[in-house]
């Protein structure tokens, strides 16, 4: 890494042991606004991440982490901004890049690994990491009615995915047949 993350708090590996170790993170005003800008968010307040974490001896750090931010955000709908808090957990793995090995295709099961360099693991930037993947794309503040039909259900999404498998299994070309003379 050339540049100096918004949020780095690094932490020397030899600080943590096969035992669990404990170790909170919060961002200063500062890095708070930096992380804002770095995510295209009006602002954060608050950026806090507590830590557990345990190191094998091949220098693989467990870290089980508790993220709580308190944030500004523009919605998509109204673009006016509201307040959000976001309250969760996440397990990351940090790994010596020598023994980290990008995989082929995501697993969106296994726990997401983060390499690092030297003897030092950055705290601060896989906090800010992690919030940027629990961020909402598309934002809308609680107050607002969505459109009709905007977001499915569980169910209505459920029902269009088996119809559209079923689409699938009667004729594989069904999608190609807006190419057929006249259906232009």
């Amino acid at each position: 890494m050339s540049e100096k993350p918004e949020f780095s708090r690094p932490m020397a590996l030899r600080r943590i042991g096969g035992q669990q170790t404990s170790v909170t993170v919060e961002a200063t005003e500062q890095e708070c606004a930096a992380i804002a800008r770095r995510l295209g968010l009006p602002k954060i307040t608050l950026f806090r991440c507590r830590y557990l974490l345990k190191a094998d001896r091949h220098s693989v750090v467990e870290a089980e982490g508790a993220l709580a931010v308190h944030y500004t955000q523009t919605c998509v709908v109204s673009l006016e901004n509201f307040e959000d808090v976001l309250a969760g957990a996440f397990n990351v793995r940090l790994v010596p890049s020598e023994w980290f090995v990008e995989p082929d295709e995501p697993d969106l099961d296994a726990i997401d690994e983060i390499p690092y360099e030297g003897q030092d693991i950055d705290l601060g930037e896989a906090a800010v990491e992690q919030f940027a993947l629990d961020l909402d794309p598309y934002p809308h503040a609680p107050e607002i009615d969505l459109p009709e039909g905007l977001v499915l259900s569980e169910e209505e999404a459920e029902k269009l995915l088996e119809e559209g498998e079923q689409d699938e299994k009667q004729n594989p070309f069904a999608a190609l047949s807006w190419l057929k003379p006249g259906k232009a």
